[in-house]
């Protein structure tokens, strides 16, 4: 008889690397797939598993009920708050929510101990005491709250943020982007003291104020005389980005934080202590006492820190810097850089003269060569730059906005390197094809659906691996302050967002998990006011139909009878209101055949050879690439997609409507207050209900 033969178990059996390897993938990864393989990942991974909850602060009183009902099931919460005026009386409805959630979890822990009492021994008495009785006082009722992550964003203020971190006791990760300049991080300190991860940010470009001070003064110890010794805080991610702080509160900090692994410093401004003799030499020797700090700390514990204080000039010195402060040099970088200070020489230097291993940047403020830098960055994973503004002639790779001939600004480009006798190849196209989040503004001068179809026709193409995407227009940019009115800019209007204007392209992002278009922070906002179009005819009072233009993003859109409206819209006669696409590409085909006679004029005058400039591409994929941007910024590029959607629809569920073009998409924010996004069919109901916008559209203004 044969015996059975012992197979080795696989590294995956071990719950310790299959943790370890779940760490890396996101939340919704998680939820939706690893614990559904077996049983063991589950139980590996049900600890990982978010429930995410978001929150406004100019809900429906049905809306807060439906919500309150369900905080129970919350794991983490994100509050966004859009007034444009700070009251702490509109953050009741929060504060009462986790208030309530706080009741339920004790009872619950209190049914759970009085179960563990009756398979045990009697007490004398029998009783298990509740934590909640009649006789405890409100602040009580408020003590423990098993919440454990809270995101808010907006305009609150320093009031409403003291009222909500009353009930933060059991909160283990805090991120706090809003207007509010100072931020008190005693509060938050003392109000979580389980807090494990906390980001601070500033959704402006003035720095947030963290002032001193951080900790409550330690009392003495009466046996030996001596002052206490301050207990350790349970910080592992500490992330102060854009802040004003006091450098003796950060040293403290760093001195008492034994588990932290990831520390980032971006401070505007150390300013002084009151109590401190010698200002001028700590300020002057403060970079250099943080460092020792680190290393003395966390010689090994630290798995990312980048440290970037006052004042400091971007040059090859401060990147070497940088590149010796990170605990894994040349591995897994992630910066902070400011927009203005990103020059050419820099970028040389970053892409040639060190290791082109950043992974993860941040840019502050507006960066007007970014699109250099992104051409020659292709280990780039993460951007986050909402203030960049970038203009549309770097997307424009075939001039069509400017009928085949290149704009002022490259026409002196290709000039200069004529007369210098060097070999032109075009276009020059972004070399992150594996960017999972972007984050980033655009200028275009005209809000016309052609720039729109740019912008997200070249995203979709040359980014197929998004995951969070955040595309903001000009109104983002001036978002409160005066430091780049549009006027400047030459640029008059928002994003496009109809149909036409290309926005369906996006589909082809299979991995998008949030999506936010456009960006607004007041009650009332027309979606299509500005939409001056430059080969659209407007009918002021025609009604119009806005599920055209965005029902397509849920299942709903793609029944029978809503593919057939989509298509009528499409196929009727006269072009009022956007529709009657068989002539307007009639109109396009005929501006292509001039542009093409023009563009070959370009490259004869200025000896340009087509050949994509994209660092770490071979030479298929950059084949490839330019075969996918042919049609860039054109509208026939729109109507193949809903053509390929439409054909993917019958092809997987049979016209039954639950079809989505975007399989994993959980966070939907067109142009919405919540900034957070809402669940797609959540969104794309806001729009559709909402009247005003409706009659921003039938009274945009002609070309």
């Amino acid at each position: 008889m044969d015996t059975p033969t012992k197979t080795g178990r696989s590294p995956l059996h071990l719950p310790e690397l299959l943790d370890h390897i779940f760490s890396f993938l996101s939340d919704y990864t998680i939820t939706h797939f690893v614990i559904l393989v077996c049983r063991q990942w589950l139980h590996v991974g049900q600890h990982r598993i978010v429930r995410e909850q978001v929150w406004g602060n100019r809900l429906s009183k049905t809306e807060q009920d439906l919500l309150q009902a369900n905080m129970g099931r919350v794991d983490r919460l994100c509050y966004y708050y859009h007034s444009m005026y700070d009251s702490p009386y509109v953050l009741e409805q929060l504060w009462t929510a986790l208030g309530e959630r706080s009741r339920q979890h004790r009872f619950l822990d209190w049914e759970q101990r009085r179960l563990q009492q009756r398979q045990q021994p009697s007490t004398s008495n029998g009783y298990i005491k509740p934590w909640l009785t009649p006789e405890e006082t409100e602040d009580e009722d408020t003590a423990k709250l098993p919440l454990k992550e809270l995101r808010l964003q907006g305009y609150m203020g320093l009031s409403g943020l003291r009222l909500v971190f009353q009930v933060m006791a059991h909160l283990t990760s805090l991120e706090v982007s809003t207007v509010c300049i100072v931020l008190s991080m005693l509060d938050v300190l003392e109000s979580c003291p389980l807090l494990q991860r906390l980001y601070v940010d500033s959704i402006t470009t003035t720095s947030r104020v963290l002032p001193r001070p951080w900790f409550s003064p330690m009392g003495i110890n009466p046996q030996n005389g001596q002052r206490r010794k301050r207990p350790p805080l349970a910080l592992r991610s500490l992330v102060l980005r854009n802040v004003s702080v006091p450098q003796s509160c950060v040293e403290t900090l760093i001195t008492i934080t034994p588990h932290l692994r990831e520390l980032v410093l971006v401070v505007k401004e150390f300013f002084p202590d009151d109590d401190d003799d010698a200002i001028a030499t700590r300020t002057a020797d403060g970079p250099r006492r943080i460092r020792e700090l680190v290393r003395l700390h966390h010689p090994a514990t630290l798995c990312s820190f980048f440290f970037s204080p006052p004042h400091t000039a971007l040059s090859t010195d401060t990147i070497q810097g940088w590149i010796q402060d990170s605990p894994a040099p040349h591995i897994n970088l992630d910066w902070t850089i400011e927009g203005p200070k990103l020059t050419p020489s820099i970028i040389t230097h970053l892409t040639v003269q060190v290791p082109n291993t950043i992974t993860t940047l941040h840019i502050l403020g507006k960066c007007p060569i970014l699109h250099d830098y992104l051409c020659a960055s292709p280990h780039l994973l993460h951007l986050m730059a909402p203030k960049s503004a970038i203009t549309l002639d770097a997307f424009d790779i075939h001039f069509r906005q400017t009928q085949g001939r290149p704009p002022p600004s490259a026409a002196l480009r290709y000039q200069q390197q004529q007369q210098q006798q060097q070999q032109q190849q075009f276009p020059r196209v972004w070399a992150c094809r594996r960017l999972q989040t972007l984050h980033i503004a655009f200028l275009p001068k005209k809000a016309t659906a052609s720039s729109s179809r740019l912008i997200f026709g070249y995203i979709s193409r040359v980014c197929p691996r998004l995951q969070d995407l955040e595309i903001h227009g000009p109104e983002y940019l001036t978002l409160h302050e005066d430091e780049w009115p549009n006027e400047e800019e030459g640029s008059d209007g928002r994003l496009c967002v109809r149909l036409e204007s290309g926005l369906c392209l996006l589909s082809r992002l299979e991995d998008l998990e949030r999506l936010v278009v456009g960006t607004v922070h007041h009650d009332r906002f027309v979606l299509f006011e500005d939409d001056g179009h430059d080969d659209d005819i407007y009918n002021v009072g025609e009604d119009v139909d806005l599920a055209v233009d965005f029902d397509w993003m849920v299942p709903a859109g793609h029944s029978v009878d809503r593919k057939h409206a989509r298509h009528a819209w499409i196929d009727k006669e006269d072009m009022k209101g956007g529709g009657g696409w068989a002539k307007r590409l009639e109109i396009e085909e005929s501006k292509e055949a001039v542009r093409r006679l023009n563009y070959q004029q370009f490259l004869v005058d200025y000896g340009v050879v087509i050949k994509v400039q994209q660092g770490g591409a071979s030479a298929s994929e950059k084949i490839d690439l330019v075969e996918s941007l042919e049609d860039l910024g054109l509208l026939r590029d729109v109507k193949q997609v809903l053509e390929e959607m439409d054909n993917a629809a019958k092809q997987q569920e049979g016209d039954d409507g639950s079809f989505r073009c975007w399989p994993h998409l959980h966070r939907l924010s067109i142009y919405c207050p919540n900034i957070f996004g809402l669940q797609p069919e959540a969104e794309v109901g806001r729009i559709l209900k909402a009247d005003d916008l409706k009659c921003g559209r039938d009274s945009a203004r002609d070309p």
